[in-house]
């Protein structure tokens, strides 16, 4: 997580997933050379904010600036500046980007 970004109530995020497809096991006790987990890191830029009860999954990236709407499913990388909704997640519009002078503004503040 980077500066100025935040997470909602119940928001989960997933760095590791088990493959659903039934072509390996799925348990954690299981032997690691049965199963298909796969990892991958999970990277939230500037002024991300990831809305309640989102789920974000393996591998994803959310770029700079970039809203998730509430109860939103984010399986692929999310480009910056916009807001992302739904169950696939997908881009419904826009950011403005005023947070950008705001944030200036309030880092030249704490300087002095």
């Amino acid at each position: 997580m980077s500066d100025f970004s935040g997470l909602s109530s119940r928001v989960s995020i997933y760095s590791s997933s088990d493959d659903y497809s039934g072509a390996a096991l799925t348990n954690p006790t299981v032997p690691s050379e049965f199963t298909g987990v796969t990892h991958a890191d999970v990277f939230l830029a500037k002024h991300v904010i990831v809305g309640s009860g989102s789920v974000i999954l393996p591998g994803v990236t959310l770029e700079e600036g970039v809203a998730v709407g509430a109860l939103s499913l984010v399986h692929r990388n999310c480009e910056a500046f916009g807001i992302y909704a739904g169950n696939p997640a997908r881009r419904v519009k826009e950011r403005k980007r005023d947070l950008l002078d705001l944030e200036q503004r309030f880092t030249s503040r704490k300087r002095q």
